[in-house]
């Protein structure tokens, strides 16, 4: 459902990977977390060997073990939880993206490395194939779009957001508040934000000039230069606290 407000090829495929993310939760997706635990593991040992912050790795490990514990259909299938999930994945982003912008100038590599590990992690085999030949067609055929941290975090939260939605059409429905609320909503629910959606698409096509409905043109941070950032001593919390909105 991010689509069209965000159709960078990047952005949607972090998308995606938020879509998929929120059923790691099921006991059939055990795979996918003993196979994020080891490539955090992998990815810490790494980093540490080479004197690099091994945030991204345990990151990683921490994701795994959250969703481990996780009872299907419970915090991670709300609103908050959804939240959180797309909050990690975020710093994790940041935190690789930013050591493979001092390994590689072009930032298309960098933007389709992300992007397959975290399909590789995240997605299912049967959609993988696609996944990677879609979005390594798109990242090298498409404009270069710039790397913000706000940009990653909706993505992957409007991701979330949206395999939500879809369940909200399901028999039990979804606690989209919980823990604070135990109330279930359901297809009416998300037929309302299903409308809301089709509006805000319509007025994309519609209204003349720039698409303030875009994030793109919503949402304003300074552009994150990934060459200038030292990988010793990075620290994605303080980087997050430099940030202003312009």
């Amino acid at each position: 459902m991010i689509f069209p407000f965000f159709p960078d090829v990047y952005y949607l495929s972090l998308a995606v990977v938020g879509a998929s993310v929120v059923d790691l939760d099921t006991s059939f997706r055990y795979r996918n977390l003993v196979l994020m635990a080891l490539a955090g593991g992998i990815l810490a040992l790494i980093l540490q060997f080479f004197k690099i912050t091994p945030f991204p790795g345990i990151l990683l490990i921490s994701i795994a073990l959250f969703f481990f514990v996780a009872q299907h259909r419970g915090f991670v299938h709300s609103i908050f939880g959804t939240g959180l999930a797309a909050a990690c994945l975020a710093l994790f982003v940041i935190s690789f993206q930013n050591i493979l912008g001092s390994l590689t100038p072009d930032l298309r590599v960098s933007f389709l490395l992300t992007s397959l590990i975290l399909g590789i992690i995240v997605l299912n085999r049967g959609l993988l194939i696609l996944y990677a030949l879609l979005v390594t067609i798109g990242i090298f055929l498409t404009p270069l779009t710039s790397f913000n941290f706000i940009y990653v975090a909706t993505a992957l939260f409007v991701g979330s957001l949206s395999h939500l939605i879809l369940d909200l059409f399901t028999g039990n429905g979804v606690k989209l508040f919980g823990p604070i609320s135990k109330h279930r909503f359901g297809k009416i629910t998300g037929l309302f934000i299903v409308t809301l959606w089709l509006v805000g698409v319509a007025l994309i096509y519609i209204l003349p000039g720039e698409h303030y409905l875009l994030v793109n043109y919503f949402l304003q941070l300074p552009e994150i230069n990934l060459m200038e950032i030292q990988l010793n001593n990075f620290n994605p919390f303080k980087y997050l606290q430099s940030l202003k909105l312009a």
